[in-house]
């Protein structure tokens, strides 16, 4: 009985501590979004009607001068209401149409600046408070077991370090490319990655061992991450290695590391999270044996990975990128590795960097699916809802950081062209300044009902998808 109440209480704490994540993750960056708004129309002298924080009825509201200050029932965010924006009444005093065109602009794109500055500002307290990440790092930390998981059944700890894995100690990073061998001659470079021999995935020596005897006497294509000196993935390179014509088969599994060593001519790095992830992810169902050091003392562990449905990398039948669903072995542990503590200044670059690199990997990414080289695929509040709430079973660092990462996108998307997004009132602005004159009301209005209409289309399309996987798979 003492156990199924413990389950029941877990399952309740760990639901309220999702839907308390859902609820900073996505108010956080629609009041940021709509912060931006606001101090600027201030700024510039606008007439503001109302700063709202949440929708839905007023449960408490103040007037401070001019403005009407509101908390509203539905915690998620908030909006904005500038005297003029309304199509009918435009000509209203100091509203937003009666100020110049750059002014008004200056306003709209106020609120995606100010979601690159709460990406910056997630970013900034993270390093600050959880220090860096150490690179090349090959500790496999166990910071946090999940209840009612294998690796809690299995007697796993927090604080446990995973040094092998069914006797396998070596993972697939390259520490040293020796000169003149295979490796060297085909460009691979030290901290490089091996994720992928021919067409098989790797994670492991043994695993790449049998993909490149598969090849003897020939030419391997590998393909591999490289990494830059923080360890951010900067290029995705597929190398032609020859492979000798004998390649000796490892009798253990300790034994290939040291055989695909000499294979390639290499020095492999020892087992990391990407090997234990990736060694784990392969075998759900399947028993695997861990050896993890627990204050100073070495222990065996043997843990069953449960089956559970997880977006993975692939290619579709048109050969572009996208995510598909398949069963993958999950234990139930948070890893993690060593980290640096910085100072605030050191903190406050890597954040405006960590933001840049968002905005960056989001614009790729729509310039890749434009390219078709990625499949199209969204998320809606549904499908990050549920995406925030997987991550607060982490801890609320991996919630910050999704914060940060989706604050980002909005920062691009609220600048798509299209109603009722800003980009679409920027665009609008500057075809009335080529004009030299104000678009008509009547056929302003008639393009947004179009766009909100186009989109209110898509967002039905892509929370009905979000919730059909959620039943299917119980992941977005």
């Amino acid at each position: 009985m003492y156990g199924d109440q413990r389950k029941m209480i877990n399952s309740i704490a760990s639901g309220a501590q999702g839907v308390a994540a859902v609820v900073v993750l996505l108010g956080a960056c629609i009041l940021f979004h709509e912060a931006g708004h606001f101090a600027l129309a201030k700024l510039a002298g606008m007439f503001v009607q109302e700063f709202a924080i949440g929708f839905g009825p007023s449960l408490l509201g103040f007037r401070v001068g001019e403005t009407l200050y509101s908390v509203r029932a539905i915690p998620l965010g908030g909006y904005v209401k500038i005297a003029g924006m309304d199509l009918e009444n435009r000509e209203v005093e100091r509203g937003f149409y009666t100020f110049p065109r750059w002014q008004g602009f200056g306003v709209l794109l106020a609120g995606s600046v100010m979601n690159v500055v709460l990406a910056a500002l997630v970013f900034t307290v993270i390093a600050t408070v959880s220090g860096l990440p150490v690179f090349p790092d090959y500790t496999v930390r166990i910071s946090k077991v999940l209840p009612g998981t294998a690796a809690e059944s299995a007697g796993l700890e927090g604080g446990d370090v995973v040094v092998a894995i069914d006797g396998i100690s070596h993972g697939l990073f390259i520490e040293e490319v020796r000169p003149k061998g295979p490796a060297a001659q085909a460009g691979m470079r030290p901290t490089d990655l091996i994720y992928q021999v021919g067409s098989k995935d790797v994670s492991v020596p043994p695993q790449a061992l049998a993909a490149l005897r598969e090849r003897a006497g020939g030419t391997a294509k590998v393909k591999v991450a490289r990494y830059d000196a923080e360890g951010n993935i900067t290029d995705l390179p597929e190398l032609d290695i020859r492979v000798p014509g004998e390649v000796a088969e490892a009798a253990t599994e300790v034994q290939a590391a040291r055989v695909l060593e000499e294979v390639l001519g290499v020095k492999l790095a020892p087992l990391d999270r990407v090997a234990t992830v990736g060694y784990m992810s392969d075998r759900p169902g399947k028993q695997v044996a861990l050896t993890v050091n627990r204050e100073g003392q070495e222990l065996a562990v043997n843990v069953t990975p449960r089956a559970e449905w997880a977006r993975v990398a692939a290619q579709d039948a048109q050969g572009r990128l996208s995510s598909t669903h398949k069963k993958v072995g999950r234990i139930g542990v948070v890893l993690t590795g060593t980290r640096e503590k910085v100072g605030a200044i050191r903190g406050i670059l890597h954040g405006v960097q960590r933001s840049y690199e968002a905005l960056t990997m989001v614009t790729y990414g729509l310039h890749e699916m434009i390219r078709g080289r990625v499949a199209p695929e969204a998320s809606g509040p549904v499908g990050i809802a549920a995406m925030t709430a997987e991550r607060a079973k982490m801890g609320w660092t991996a919630v910050a950081e999704l914060l940060g990462i989706i604050s980002a996108n909005l920062a691009i998307i609220n600048l798509f062209p299209i109603p009722p997004f800003d980009g679409f009132k920027i665009v609008a602005l500057g075809i009335e300044a080529i004009m030299r004159r104000r678009i008509k009301p009547k056929q302003e209005l008639a393009v947004t009902v179009a766009g909100i209409a186009l989109i209110l289309g898509l967002f039905l399309v892509i929370t009905f998808k979000d919730i059909l996987n959620l039943i299917v798979y119980n992941t977005p």
